[in-house]
Protein backbone atom coordinates (compact mmCIF):
# COMPACT_ATOMS: atom_id res chain seq x y z
CA UNK A 1 0.00 0.00 0.00
CA UNK A 2 1.06 3.94 -0.51
CA UNK A 3 3.36 5.08 2.27
CA UNK A 4 2.67 8.82 2.35
CA UNK A 5 5.08 11.15 3.86
CA UNK A 6 3.94 15.00 4.97
CA UNK A 7 6.84 17.77 3.50
CA UNK A 8 4.20 21.11 4.58
CA UNK A 9 4.79 21.28 8.04
CA UNK A 10 5.21 24.98 7.96
CA UNK A 11 2.06 25.14 6.10
CA UNK A 12 0.31 22.80 8.06
CA UNK A 13 0.90 25.44 10.90
CA UNK A 14 -0.30 28.36 8.73
CA UNK A 15 3.42 29.82 8.95
CA UNK A 16 3.88 29.49 4.85
CA UNK A 17 1.48 29.85 2.39
CA UNK A 18 -0.94 27.06 1.16
CA UNK A 19 -1.44 26.34 -2.30
CA UNK A 20 -5.05 26.60 -2.37
CA UNK A 21 -7.39 27.87 0.06
CA UNK A 22 -11.14 26.99 0.20
CA UNK A 23 -12.90 29.45 2.31
CA UNK A 24 -16.58 30.06 3.42
CA UNK A 25 -16.94 26.16 3.75
CA UNK A 26 -19.86 24.81 4.91
CA UNK A 27 -18.27 21.54 5.82
CA UNK A 28 -19.94 18.37 6.42
CA UNK A 29 -17.33 16.53 8.47
CA UNK A 30 -18.45 13.04 8.36
CA UNK A 31 -16.01 12.56 11.53
CA UNK A 32 -17.79 14.37 14.09
CA UNK A 33 -21.40 13.96 12.57
CA UNK A 34 -21.87 17.80 12.21
CA UNK A 35 -22.09 20.76 10.10
CA UNK A 36 -18.94 22.65 10.46
CA UNK A 37 -20.71 26.88 9.87
CA UNK A 38 -18.13 29.29 7.38
CA UNK A 39 -14.27 27.04 7.54
CA UNK A 40 -11.67 26.82 5.80
CA UNK A 41 -9.78 24.20 4.31
CA UNK A 42 -5.61 24.67 3.37
CA UNK A 43 -4.36 22.37 0.75
CA UNK A 44 -0.56 22.02 -0.33
CA UNK A 45 0.01 19.55 -3.55
CA UNK A 46 -2.33 16.33 -3.14
CA UNK A 47 -3.05 16.94 0.48
CA UNK A 48 -4.95 18.76 2.98
CA UNK A 49 -2.70 20.54 5.38
CA UNK A 50 -5.20 22.59 8.02
CA UNK A 51 -8.93 22.38 8.81
CA UNK A 52 -9.88 26.16 9.89
CA UNK A 53 -9.22 29.96 10.16
CA UNK A 54 -5.84 31.33 10.37
CA UNK A 55 -4.38 29.91 6.44
CA UNK A 56 -3.31 31.99 3.32
CA UNK A 57 -2.72 30.43 -0.15
CA UNK A 58 -1.49 31.35 -3.51
CA UNK A 59 -4.74 30.76 -4.95
CA UNK A 60 -8.40 30.94 -3.25
CA UNK A 61 -11.62 29.02 -4.10
CA UNK A 62 -14.82 30.43 -2.50
CA UNK A 63 -16.90 27.73 -1.61
CA UNK A 64 -19.77 31.03 -0.63
CA UNK A 65 -21.26 29.17 2.20
CA UNK A 66 -21.91 25.68 -0.14
CA UNK A 67 -21.86 22.66 1.36
CA UNK A 68 -17.94 20.78 1.18
CA UNK A 69 -17.84 16.94 1.57
CA UNK A 70 -15.41 14.96 1.29
CA UNK A 71 -15.25 12.90 -2.34
CA UNK A 72 -17.49 9.86 -2.59
CA UNK A 73 -16.17 5.64 -2.36
CA UNK A 74 -18.10 3.41 -4.29
CA UNK A 75 -17.27 0.30 -2.00
CA UNK A 76 -17.59 -2.22 -5.01
CA UNK A 77 -17.84 -2.22 -8.63
CA UNK A 78 -16.41 -3.97 -11.70
CA UNK A 79 -15.33 -1.53 -13.75
CA UNK A 80 -15.16 -3.41 -16.52
CA UNK A 81 -19.31 -3.87 -16.87
CA UNK A 82 -19.18 0.26 -17.70
CA UNK A 83 -17.86 -1.14 -20.65
CA UNK A 84 -15.39 1.45 -20.23
CA UNK A 85 -11.31 1.83 -20.15
CA UNK A 86 -10.79 2.58 -16.46
CA UNK A 87 -9.26 6.06 -17.57
CA UNK A 88 -12.78 6.87 -19.40
CA UNK A 89 -14.68 5.76 -16.28
CA UNK A 90 -13.18 7.38 -13.92
CA UNK A 91 -13.37 10.62 -15.76
CA UNK A 92 -17.23 10.24 -15.84
CA UNK A 93 -17.60 9.03 -12.48
CA UNK A 94 -15.33 12.39 -11.30
CA UNK A 95 -17.97 14.22 -12.83
CA UNK A 96 -20.57 12.82 -9.69
CA UNK A 97 -17.98 13.68 -6.97
CA UNK A 98 -16.39 10.14 -6.63
CA UNK A 99 -13.20 10.26 -5.69
CA UNK A 100 -12.24 6.35 -5.28
CA UNK A 101 -13.80 3.12 -5.68
CA UNK A 102 -13.08 -0.11 -4.90
CA UNK A 103 -12.78 -2.31 -8.03
CA UNK A 104 -12.95 -5.88 -8.77
CA UNK A 105 -11.61 -7.36 -11.30
CA UNK A 106 -13.15 -10.21 -11.36
CA UNK A 107 -14.43 -9.54 -15.50
CA UNK A 108 -11.01 -9.39 -16.87
CA UNK A 109 -9.47 -12.08 -14.70
CA UNK A 110 -12.24 -14.58 -16.04
CA UNK A 111 -11.15 -13.69 -19.91
CA UNK A 112 -7.63 -12.38 -19.49
CA UNK A 113 -5.85 -13.93 -16.11
CA UNK A 114 -2.94 -11.85 -14.72
CA UNK A 115 -2.54 -10.25 -18.30
CA UNK A 116 -6.10 -8.75 -17.82
CA UNK A 117 -5.16 -7.75 -14.27
CA UNK A 118 -1.98 -6.30 -15.20
CA UNK A 119 -4.06 -4.48 -17.97
CA UNK A 120 -6.58 -2.71 -15.91
CA UNK A 121 -3.54 -2.09 -12.76
CA UNK A 122 -2.03 -0.29 -15.45
CA UNK A 123 -5.03 1.52 -16.96
CA UNK A 124 -5.68 3.04 -13.30
CA UNK A 125 -2.49 4.24 -12.22
CA UNK A 126 -2.25 7.91 -12.40
CA UNK A 127 -5.70 8.01 -14.61
CA UNK A 128 -5.62 11.65 -12.70
CA UNK A 129 -9.34 11.43 -12.05
CA UNK A 130 -10.00 8.82 -8.73
CA UNK A 131 -8.02 6.83 -7.00
CA UNK A 132 -8.69 3.35 -8.15
CA UNK A 133 -8.20 0.02 -5.19
CA UNK A 134 -8.27 -3.02 -6.12
CA UNK A 135 -9.68 -6.63 -4.68
CA UNK A 136 -7.77 -9.77 -6.35
CA UNK A 137 -10.30 -11.62 -7.90
CA UNK A 138 -10.97 -14.51 -5.64
CA UNK A 139 -13.01 -16.87 -7.96
CA UNK A 140 -11.75 -17.25 -11.60
CA UNK A 141 -13.15 -18.98 -12.34
CA UNK A 142 -16.30 -18.65 -10.33
CA UNK A 143 -16.70 -22.31 -9.91
CA UNK A 144 -14.29 -25.14 -9.70
CA UNK A 145 -16.56 -27.72 -11.50
CA UNK A 146 -15.74 -27.23 -15.24
CA UNK A 147 -18.84 -29.05 -15.99
CA UNK A 148 -20.98 -26.32 -15.15
CA UNK A 149 -19.19 -23.82 -17.66
CA UNK A 150 -16.33 -23.33 -20.05
CA UNK A 151 -13.97 -21.09 -18.01
CA UNK A 152 -10.96 -19.62 -20.09
CA UNK A 153 -9.18 -18.81 -16.91
CA UNK A 154 -7.67 -19.67 -13.25
CA UNK A 155 -6.54 -17.71 -10.80
CA UNK A 156 -4.87 -20.39 -8.04
CA UNK A 157 -3.86 -19.29 -4.46
CA UNK A 158 -0.62 -18.70 -5.64
CA UNK A 159 -1.51 -16.16 -8.47
CA UNK A 160 -3.86 -14.37 -5.63
CA UNK A 161 -0.63 -14.37 -3.52
CA UNK A 162 0.91 -12.22 -6.18
CA UNK A 163 -1.49 -9.94 -6.26
CA UNK A 164 -1.77 -9.37 -2.83
CA UNK A 165 1.94 -7.81 -3.12
CA UNK A 166 0.33 -4.57 -5.08
CA UNK A 167 0.27 -1.45 -3.33
CA UNK A 168 -3.23 -0.69 -4.33
CA UNK A 169 -4.56 -3.99 -3.36
CA UNK A 170 -7.07 -4.07 -0.39
CA UNK A 171 -8.51 -7.38 0.38
CA UNK A 172 -10.02 -10.16 -1.78
CA UNK A 173 -12.78 -9.82 -3.72
CA UNK A 174 -16.35 -11.13 -3.55
CA UNK A 175 -16.24 -15.15 -2.56
CA UNK A 176 -18.84 -16.47 -4.78
CA UNK A 177 -18.43 -19.66 -4.23
CA UNK A 178 -20.20 -20.68 -1.06
CA UNK A 179 -20.72 -23.89 -1.91
CA UNK A 180 -16.92 -24.38 -1.96
CA UNK A 181 -16.83 -22.51 1.38
CA UNK A 182 -19.51 -25.33 2.95
CA UNK A 183 -17.94 -27.90 1.30
CA UNK A 184 -14.09 -26.87 2.67
CA UNK A 185 -12.50 -26.62 -0.88
CA UNK A 186 -9.06 -26.16 -0.28
CA UNK A 187 -8.19 -24.21 -2.70
CA UNK A 188 -11.29 -21.71 -1.27
CA UNK A 189 -10.61 -21.34 2.39
CA UNK A 190 -6.82 -21.31 1.18
CA UNK A 191 -7.29 -17.69 -0.49
CA UNK A 192 -9.70 -16.31 2.26
CA UNK A 193 -7.31 -17.67 4.87
CA UNK A 194 -4.33 -15.86 3.03
CA UNK A 195 -5.66 -12.29 2.72
CA UNK A 196 -7.28 -12.70 6.60
CA UNK A 197 -4.20 -12.98 7.35
CA UNK A 198 -2.74 -10.29 5.74
CA UNK A 199 -4.70 -8.05 7.36
CA UNK A 200 -6.56 -7.49 4.48
CA UNK A 201 -10.67 -7.59 4.08
CA UNK A 202 -12.38 -10.20 2.54
CA UNK A 203 -16.16 -9.19 0.36
CA UNK A 204 -18.85 -11.65 0.13
CA UNK A 205 -21.64 -12.92 -2.53
CA UNK A 206 -24.69 -14.59 -1.07
CA UNK A 207 -27.59 -13.84 -2.41
CA UNK A 208 -30.56 -15.20 -0.32
CA UNK A 209 -28.41 -17.33 1.98
CA UNK A 210 -29.33 -17.39 5.83
CA UNK A 211 -29.17 -19.12 9.20
CA UNK A 212 -26.53 -21.44 9.39
CA UNK A 213 -24.98 -21.19 5.86
CA UNK A 214 -24.47 -17.61 6.25
CA UNK A 215 -22.73 -18.60 9.69
CA UNK A 216 -20.74 -20.77 8.10
CA UNK A 217 -19.84 -18.24 5.23
CA UNK A 218 -19.13 -15.51 8.02
CA UNK A 219 -17.08 -18.06 10.53
CA UNK A 220 -14.56 -19.13 7.59
CA UNK A 221 -13.79 -15.60 6.93
CA UNK A 222 -16.30 -13.46 5.00
CA UNK A 223 -16.94 -10.21 6.13
CA UNK A 224 -19.40 -8.44 3.76
CA UNK A 225 -22.04 -8.62 0.99
CA UNK A 226 -23.75 -6.71 -1.51
CA UNK A 227 -26.23 -9.14 -2.98
CA UNK A 228 -29.01 -8.62 -0.65
CA UNK A 229 -32.58 -8.13 -2.11
CA UNK A 230 -35.02 -8.31 0.60
CA UNK A 231 -34.67 -6.22 4.16
CA UNK A 232 -34.97 -8.73 6.35
CA UNK A 233 -32.27 -10.66 4.33
CA UNK A 234 -30.02 -7.37 4.60
CA UNK A 235 -31.07 -7.40 8.43
CA UNK A 236 -29.80 -10.52 9.39
CA UNK A 237 -26.69 -10.55 7.43
CA UNK A 238 -26.19 -7.40 9.65
CA UNK A 239 -27.23 -9.08 12.55
CA UNK A 240 -24.94 -11.66 12.09
CA UNK A 241 -21.91 -9.48 11.75
CA UNK A 242 -21.03 -8.85 8.00
CA UNK A 243 -21.06 -5.46 6.33
CA UNK A 244 -23.30 -4.53 3.76
CA UNK A 245 -23.16 -2.30 0.81
CA UNK A 246 -26.67 -1.28 -0.80
CA UNK A 247 -26.67 -1.77 -3.91
CA UNK A 248 -28.06 0.49 -6.99
CA UNK A 249 -26.81 -0.46 -10.34
CA UNK A 250 -28.25 -0.95 -14.36
CA UNK A 251 -29.50 -4.64 -13.47
CA UNK A 252 -29.22 -4.40 -9.63
CA UNK A 253 -32.02 -2.31 -7.79
CA UNK A 254 -31.66 -3.06 -3.98
CA UNK A 255 -32.05 0.82 -2.44
CA UNK A 256 -35.70 1.12 -1.79
CA UNK A 257 -36.05 -2.39 -0.61
CA UNK A 258 -33.10 -1.74 1.65
CA UNK A 259 -32.69 1.78 2.61
CA UNK A 260 -35.13 1.40 5.65
CA UNK A 261 -32.45 -0.80 7.00
CA UNK A 262 -30.24 2.17 8.00
CA UNK A 263 -30.61 3.96 11.57
CA UNK A 264 -28.31 6.14 13.65
CA UNK A 265 -27.28 2.49 15.71
CA UNK A 266 -26.15 0.34 12.51
CA UNK A 267 -25.13 2.57 9.72
CA UNK A 268 -21.70 2.76 10.48
CA UNK A 269 -21.43 -0.73 8.86
CA UNK A 270 -23.28 -0.15 5.84
CA UNK A 271 -22.08 1.42 2.85
CA UNK A 272 -22.80 1.85 -0.72
CA UNK A 273 -22.18 0.06 -4.06
CA UNK A 274 -23.06 0.51 -7.65
CA UNK A 275 -21.79 -3.31 -8.90
CA UNK A 276 -22.69 -2.95 -12.32
CA UNK A 277 -23.47 0.64 -13.97
CA UNK A 278 -23.72 0.54 -17.89
CA UNK A 279 -22.24 4.28 -19.00
CA UNK A 280 -25.72 5.53 -19.81
CA UNK A 281 -27.17 5.21 -16.58
CA UNK A 282 -24.23 7.09 -15.60
CA UNK A 283 -24.34 9.82 -17.34
CA UNK A 284 -28.23 10.01 -16.92
CA UNK A 285 -28.83 9.86 -12.80
CA UNK A 286 -25.06 10.20 -11.35
CA UNK A 287 -22.63 7.48 -9.82
CA UNK A 288 -22.70 6.89 -6.01
CA UNK A 289 -24.23 10.55 -5.21
CA UNK A 290 -27.43 9.17 -6.96
CA UNK A 291 -27.54 6.75 -3.91
CA UNK A 292 -27.14 9.26 -1.29
CA UNK A 293 -29.33 11.52 -3.01
CA UNK A 294 -32.12 8.37 -3.00
CA UNK A 295 -31.23 7.71 0.74
CA UNK A 296 -31.71 11.33 1.98
CA UNK A 297 -34.98 11.30 -0.40
CA UNK A 298 -36.12 8.15 1.80
CA UNK A 299 -35.81 9.86 5.07
CA UNK A 300 -31.35 9.35 5.94
CA UNK A 301 -29.95 12.29 7.68
CA UNK A 302 -27.71 13.54 4.77
CA UNK A 303 -24.78 13.38 7.24
CA UNK A 304 -25.45 9.82 7.74
CA UNK A 305 -25.53 9.18 4.29
CA UNK A 306 -22.27 10.57 3.25
CA UNK A 307 -20.56 8.88 5.99
CA UNK A 308 -22.25 5.87 4.47
CA UNK A 309 -20.09 7.37 1.35
CA UNK A 310 -17.22 8.29 2.54
CA UNK A 311 -16.32 7.19 6.18
CA UNK A 312 -17.48 4.07 6.06
CA UNK A 313 -15.84 2.16 3.26
CA UNK A 314 -12.55 4.13 3.44
CA UNK A 315 -12.26 2.32 7.35
CA UNK A 316 -13.66 -0.83 6.41
CA UNK A 317 -10.79 -1.15 3.05
CA UNK A 318 -8.28 0.24 5.40
CA UNK A 319 -7.42 3.15 3.39
CA UNK A 320 -8.97 5.98 6.23
CA UNK A 321 -6.00 7.29 7.31
CA UNK A 322 -5.96 9.30 4.06
CA UNK A 323 -9.39 9.08 2.55
CA UNK A 324 -12.87 9.12 3.67
CA UNK A 325 -13.32 12.82 5.55
CA UNK A 326 -11.70 16.00 5.33
CA UNK A 327 -8.45 16.58 8.13
CA UNK A 328 -4.91 17.26 8.04
CA UNK A 329 -2.93 14.57 6.40
CA UNK A 330 -5.88 13.44 4.32
CA UNK A 331 -5.90 13.28 0.49
CA UNK A 332 -7.17 16.38 -1.04
CA UNK A 333 -10.37 14.85 -2.33
CA UNK A 334 -13.35 17.56 -1.82
CA UNK A 335 -16.71 18.05 -3.30
CA UNK A 336 -18.36 21.44 -3.35
CA UNK A 337 -22.43 21.74 -3.66
CA UNK A 338 -25.30 23.85 -3.49
CA UNK A 339 -27.21 21.71 -1.14
CA UNK A 340 -27.80 18.09 0.96
CA UNK A 341 -30.98 17.43 -1.35
CA UNK A 342 -29.59 16.43 -5.11
CA UNK A 343 -25.72 16.41 -4.41
CA UNK A 344 -24.76 17.53 -7.34
CA UNK A 345 -21.52 18.77 -7.53
CA UNK A 346 -20.26 22.34 -8.48
CA UNK A 347 -16.37 22.11 -8.46
CA UNK A 348 -14.93 18.38 -7.55
CA UNK A 349 -10.89 18.38 -6.42
CA UNK A 350 -9.26 15.26 -6.62
CA UNK A 351 -5.75 15.23 -5.29
CA UNK A 352 -5.89 18.96 -4.98
CA UNK A 353 -6.55 19.35 -8.31
CA UNK A 354 -9.99 20.62 -9.93
CA UNK A 355 -11.20 17.24 -12.27
CA UNK A 356 -14.51 18.94 -12.98
CA UNK A 357 -15.87 22.42 -12.30
CA UNK A 358 -18.63 22.46 -14.69
CA UNK A 359 -17.19 21.19 -17.32
CA UNK A 360 -15.53 17.12 -17.49
CA UNK A 361 -11.92 17.25 -18.36
CA UNK A 362 -10.48 16.31 -21.94
CA UNK A 363 -10.47 12.70 -22.98
CA UNK A 364 -7.41 10.94 -22.01
CA UNK A 365 -6.03 7.72 -25.04
CA UNK A 366 -6.28 4.67 -24.02
CA UNK A 367 -3.23 2.71 -22.49
CA UNK A 368 -1.25 0.86 -25.55
CA UNK A 369 -1.87 -2.09 -24.17
CA UNK A 370 -2.65 -5.18 -26.10
CA UNK A 371 -4.26 -8.42 -24.55
CA UNK A 372 -4.73 -11.33 -27.43
CA UNK A 373 -7.79 -11.24 -28.86
CA UNK A 374 -10.39 -13.29 -26.84
CA UNK A 375 -13.50 -14.03 -29.57
CA UNK A 376 -11.97 -17.57 -30.41
CA UNK A 377 -16.05 -19.09 -31.44
CA UNK A 378 -16.96 -21.71 -33.03
CA UNK A 379 -20.80 -21.44 -33.85
CA UNK A 380 -22.87 -24.77 -34.53
CA UNK A 381 -24.66 -24.94 -37.69
CA UNK A 382 -27.83 -23.40 -37.69
CA UNK A 383 -29.94 -26.55 -37.51
CA UNK A 384 -28.02 -27.21 -34.00
CA UNK A 385 -29.99 -24.91 -32.19
CA UNK A 386 -34.01 -26.82 -32.93
CA UNK A 387 -34.98 -27.79 -29.63
CA UNK A 388 -37.21 -31.12 -30.11
CA UNK A 389 -40.37 -30.88 -28.03
CA UNK A 390 -41.58 -33.34 -25.52
CA UNK A 391 -45.18 -33.94 -26.41
CA UNK A 392 -47.64 -33.44 -23.53
CA UNK A 393 -45.21 -31.97 -21.21
CA UNK A 394 -44.50 -28.47 -19.66
CA UNK A 395 -40.99 -26.64 -20.57
CA UNK A 396 -38.91 -25.01 -17.67
CA UNK A 397 -38.68 -21.40 -18.58
CA UNK A 398 -36.02 -18.77 -16.70
CA UNK A 399 -38.64 -15.76 -15.66
CA UNK A 400 -36.51 -12.82 -14.89
CA UNK A 401 -37.48 -10.57 -11.71
CA UNK A 402 -37.54 -6.69 -12.67
CA UNK A 403 -34.94 -5.07 -11.61
CA UNK A 404 -33.14 -7.81 -10.26
CA UNK A 405 -29.99 -10.45 -11.21
CA UNK A 406 -31.84 -13.18 -9.77
CA UNK A 407 -33.77 -15.52 -11.64
CA UNK A 408 -37.39 -17.70 -10.78
CA UNK A 409 -38.05 -20.67 -12.84
CA UNK A 410 -41.21 -21.46 -14.13
CA UNK A 411 -43.23 -24.47 -15.95
CA UNK A 412 -45.06 -23.34 -19.11
CA UNK A 413 -47.28 -25.44 -21.58
CA UNK A 414 -44.81 -24.91 -25.11
CA UNK A 415 -45.28 -23.58 -28.62
CA UNK A 416 -44.41 -26.59 -30.69
CA UNK A 417 -44.75 -26.63 -34.73
CA UNK A 418 -43.02 -29.15 -36.62
CA UNK A 419 -42.04 -30.97 -33.49
CA UNK A 420 -39.95 -28.86 -32.23
CA UNK A 421 -40.34 -25.69 -29.66
CA UNK A 422 -40.47 -22.42 -30.79
CA UNK A 423 -39.92 -18.78 -29.18
CA UNK A 424 -43.09 -17.71 -28.30
CA UNK A 425 -43.32 -13.63 -28.41
CA UNK A 426 -47.63 -12.96 -27.64
CA UNK A 427 -46.40 -14.61 -23.98
CA UNK A 428 -43.10 -13.10 -23.68
CA UNK A 429 -41.05 -16.39 -24.39
CA UNK A 430 -37.73 -16.18 -25.87
CA UNK A 431 -35.21 -18.27 -26.90
CA UNK A 432 -31.49 -17.66 -25.30
CA UNK A 433 -28.17 -19.58 -26.35
CA UNK A 434 -24.46 -19.16 -24.77
CA UNK A 435 -22.21 -20.44 -26.89
CA UNK A 436 -18.70 -20.54 -25.68
CA UNK A 437 -16.15 -17.89 -26.84
CA UNK A 438 -12.69 -18.29 -25.65
CA UNK A 439 -11.07 -21.96 -27.13
CA UNK A 440 -12.92 -22.51 -29.87
CA UNK A 441 -14.61 -25.57 -27.88
CA UNK A 442 -17.65 -25.31 -30.13
CA UNK A 443 -19.69 -26.08 -27.01
CA UNK A 444 -23.00 -24.07 -26.39
CA UNK A 445 -26.41 -24.21 -24.53
CA UNK A 446 -29.96 -23.74 -25.11
CA UNK A 447 -32.91 -22.52 -23.01
CA UNK A 448 -36.13 -20.15 -23.02
CA UNK A 449 -36.32 -17.00 -20.66
CA UNK A 450 -39.50 -14.90 -20.18
CA UNK A 451 -39.01 -10.91 -18.97
CA UNK A 452 -37.36 -9.75 -22.05
CA UNK A 453 -40.47 -8.67 -24.16
CA UNK A 454 -38.53 -9.36 -27.35
CA UNK A 455 -41.45 -9.56 -30.14
CA UNK A 456 -38.63 -9.90 -33.38
CA UNK A 457 -35.30 -10.63 -34.14
CA UNK A 458 -32.09 -11.23 -31.80
CA UNK A 459 -30.20 -9.52 -29.13
CA UNK A 460 -26.70 -10.73 -28.09
CA UNK A 461 -23.63 -9.74 -26.27
CA UNK A 462 -19.95 -11.56 -25.58
CA UNK A 463 -20.52 -9.75 -21.59
CA UNK A 464 -21.40 -12.80 -20.08
CA UNK A 465 -20.79 -12.76 -16.39
CA UNK A 466 -18.65 -14.30 -15.43
CA UNK A 467 -17.07 -16.68 -17.55
CA UNK A 468 -18.08 -13.96 -20.45
CA UNK A 469 -19.06 -16.86 -22.83
CA UNK A 470 -21.34 -15.11 -26.02
CA UNK A 471 -25.18 -14.78 -25.09
CA UNK A 472 -27.89 -14.52 -27.22
CA UNK A 473 -31.63 -14.07 -26.82
CA UNK A 474 -33.99 -13.67 -29.57
CA UNK A 475 -37.08 -15.02 -31.51
CA UNK A 476 -35.64 -17.14 -34.27
CA UNK A 477 -32.61 -19.25 -34.64
CA UNK A 478 -31.75 -17.26 -38.42
CA UNK A 479 -31.17 -14.16 -36.38
CA UNK A 480 -29.53 -15.24 -33.31
CA UNK A 481 -27.17 -16.71 -35.45
CA UNK A 482 -26.41 -13.37 -37.35
CA UNK A 483 -26.04 -11.82 -33.98
CA UNK A 484 -23.67 -14.17 -32.76
CA UNK A 485 -21.60 -13.85 -35.79
CA UNK A 486 -21.67 -9.83 -35.51
CA UNK A 487 -20.35 -10.52 -32.53
CA UNK A 488 -17.79 -12.33 -33.25
CA UNK A 489 -16.40 -10.34 -36.29
CA UNK A 490 -16.37 -7.45 -34.66
CA UNK A 491 -14.24 -8.70 -32.18
CA UNK A 492 -16.49 -8.79 -28.75
CA UNK A 493 -19.33 -6.76 -28.20
CA UNK A 494 -23.36 -5.83 -28.13
CA UNK A 495 -25.52 -6.36 -30.94
CA UNK A 496 -29.01 -6.21 -32.02
CA UNK A 497 -30.58 -7.72 -34.84
CA UNK A 498 -33.72 -7.79 -37.43
CA UNK A 499 -32.96 -9.49 -40.90
CA UNK A 500 -30.48 -7.71 -42.43
CA UNK A 501 -30.76 -4.57 -40.12
CA UNK A 502 -28.37 -4.14 -37.01
CA UNK A 503 -26.79 -2.01 -34.13
CA UNK A 504 -23.60 -2.74 -32.59
CA UNK A 505 -21.36 -1.43 -29.34
CA UNK A 506 -18.01 -2.87 -30.16
CA UNK A 507 -16.27 -4.03 -27.42
CA UNK A 508 -12.97 -4.66 -28.34
CA UNK A 509 -11.00 -4.63 -25.07
CA UNK A 510 -11.35 -8.52 -23.78
CA UNK A 511 -15.01 -8.26 -25.41
CA UNK A 512 -15.90 -6.19 -22.25
CA UNK A 513 -14.57 -3.03 -22.94
CA UNK A 514 -14.40 0.11 -25.76
CA UNK A 515 -11.66 1.69 -26.60
CA UNK A 516 -13.47 4.80 -27.78
CA UNK A 517 -14.48 7.73 -25.61
CA UNK A 518 -17.16 7.70 -22.57
CA UNK A 519 -19.33 9.82 -25.28
CA UNK A 520 -18.77 7.49 -28.23
CA UNK A 521 -19.54 4.78 -26.38
CA UNK A 522 -23.22 6.82 -24.77
CA UNK A 523 -24.23 7.42 -28.46
CA UNK A 524 -23.62 3.88 -29.47
CA UNK A 525 -25.32 2.49 -26.66
CA UNK A 526 -28.08 5.02 -26.54
CA UNK A 527 -28.82 3.92 -30.36
CA UNK A 528 -28.36 0.24 -29.52
CA UNK A 529 -30.81 0.52 -26.83
CA UNK A 530 -33.62 2.27 -29.13
CA UNK A 531 -33.55 -0.06 -31.79
CA UNK A 532 -34.28 -2.91 -29.30
CA UNK A 533 -36.77 -1.35 -27.57
CA UNK A 534 -38.55 0.80 -31.00
CA UNK A 535 -37.48 -2.31 -33.75
CA UNK A 536 -37.62 -5.57 -31.65
CA UNK A 537 -40.30 -4.53 -29.21
CA UNK A 538 -37.83 -5.34 -26.35
CA UNK A 539 -39.68 -3.81 -23.11
CA UNK A 540 -37.35 -4.61 -20.77
CA UNK A 541 -35.22 -1.27 -19.34
CA UNK A 542 -31.78 -2.24 -20.09
CA UNK A 543 -31.99 -5.42 -21.78
CA UNK A 544 -28.30 -5.61 -21.88
CA UNK A 545 -27.59 -5.58 -18.92
CA UNK A 546 -30.07 -8.31 -17.96
CA UNK A 547 -28.77 -10.39 -20.75
CA UNK A 548 -25.15 -10.48 -19.23
CA UNK A 549 -26.44 -11.98 -16.22
CA UNK A 550 -28.56 -14.90 -17.61
CA UNK A 551 -24.94 -17.19 -17.86
CA UNK A 552 -24.16 -16.23 -13.95
CA UNK A 553 -24.49 -20.23 -11.76
CA UNK A 554 -23.84 -18.91 -8.17
CA UNK A 555 -27.22 -16.49 -8.81
CA UNK A 556 -30.58 -18.51 -7.75
CA UNK A 557 -32.63 -19.77 -9.30
CA UNK A 558 -32.18 -21.10 -12.63
CA UNK A 559 -29.46 -20.21 -14.96
CA UNK A 560 -28.15 -21.17 -18.91
CA UNK A 561 -24.24 -21.87 -19.30
CA UNK A 562 -22.43 -23.24 -22.84
CA UNK A 563 -22.95 -26.54 -21.00
CA UNK A 564 -26.65 -26.41 -20.53
CA UNK A 565 -29.35 -25.64 -17.92
CA UNK A 566 -29.01 -25.40 -14.56
CA UNK A 567 -30.73 -24.97 -11.14
CA UNK A 568 -29.18 -23.17 -8.47
CA UNK A 569 -30.53 -22.90 -4.75
CA UNK A 570 -29.66 -20.28 -2.35
CA UNK A 571 -25.89 -21.21 -0.97
CA UNK A 572 -25.76 -24.74 -3.34
CA UNK A 573 -24.41 -26.02 -5.88
CA UNK A 574 -25.69 -25.35 -9.36
CA UNK A 575 -27.93 -28.84 -10.61
CA UNK A 576 -28.25 -29.63 -14.32
CA UNK A 577 -32.02 -30.07 -15.08
CA UNK A 578 -33.42 -30.29 -18.55
CA UNK A 579 -35.59 -28.08 -20.16
CA UNK A 580 -38.42 -30.62 -20.22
Amino acid sequence: MKTWNRPYRNEANAQAPADLLITHCRLVNVLSGEIEEDTDIAICGSQIVGVGHGYHAQRTIDAAGRYVYPGLIDAHIHLESTKLTIPQACRLMARFGTSAVITDPHEIGNVAALDGLAYQMDSAADNGYINVFFVAPSCVPTLTDMSIESAPSALDPDKLRMIAEHEDVVGLGEVMNVPGILMGIPEVIEKIEDYRSRGLVVDGHAPLVSGPTLNACIYMGVQSDHESTHLEEAREKLRRGMFVMIREGSSEKNLDELISLVNPHNARRLMFASDDLDPTDMIGRGHINHLVKRAVAAGVDPICALQMATLNPATYFGIGDRLGAIFAGAQADIVIAPDLVEFSPDIVIHEGRVVFDGNLLPAGSPKNIHLRPTMNVRLPALAELAVTAEPGRDARVIDLVPGQILTRQSFIAPLIADGLMLADPSRDIAKVCVFERHRGSGSFGIAFVRGFGIQKGAIGSSVGHDSHNMVVVGTNDADMMRCAEIIRDMGGGQAAVLGRESRTLPLPVAGLMSDKPAEQVIEDEVRLDEFCAKILGVTLSRPMAALSFMALPVIPELRITDQGLFHIAPGGYPQKVGIF
